[in-house]
């Protein structure tokens, strides 16, 4: 049976290959905690553990440092470490590969978003 025939309107494809560039954007991005992360670190600059894990709703000092960890090995933060008062104080700060890549991956979605929303 054809769609016409059960009264849906034919499937169409909403976009080609990669149209949007979102098969393009990093798959390590595509996680909230890891969004809210990048978003925050290039808003802001240099920011405290204590500070992102204020930032980030319901998140563990574990599951922070996790997600930290794989943005980290991925290049796209660096992590700064310094003593002050006899503590370790931990920083993190977007680098230039993780702002190219998360303003890659903000294009894409705002594409996906328009996209949807002429059809």
């Amino acid at each position: 049976m054809s769609s016409q025939t059960l009264g849906r309107k034919p499937f169409q494809r909403p976009f080609g290959e990669d149209d949007l560039g979102l098969l393009r954007a990093p798959t390590k991005l595509f996680h909230p905690y890891r969004m809210l992360i990048m978003n925050t670190l290039k808003l802001h600059g240099n920011v405290e553990f204590r500070q992102l894990k204020h930032n980030i709703p319901k998140v563990t000092d574990g599951n922070l440092a996790t997600h930290l960890g794989v943005l980290e090995k991925s290049g796209y933060i660096h992590c700064h470490k310094e003593v002050v008062n006899r503590k370790v104080r931990t920083s993190y700060e977007i680098t230039a590969k993780g702002r190219k890549a998360f303003e890659h991956l903000i294009i894409a979605l705002k594409r996906m978003i328009e996209h949807g929303e002429k059809i």
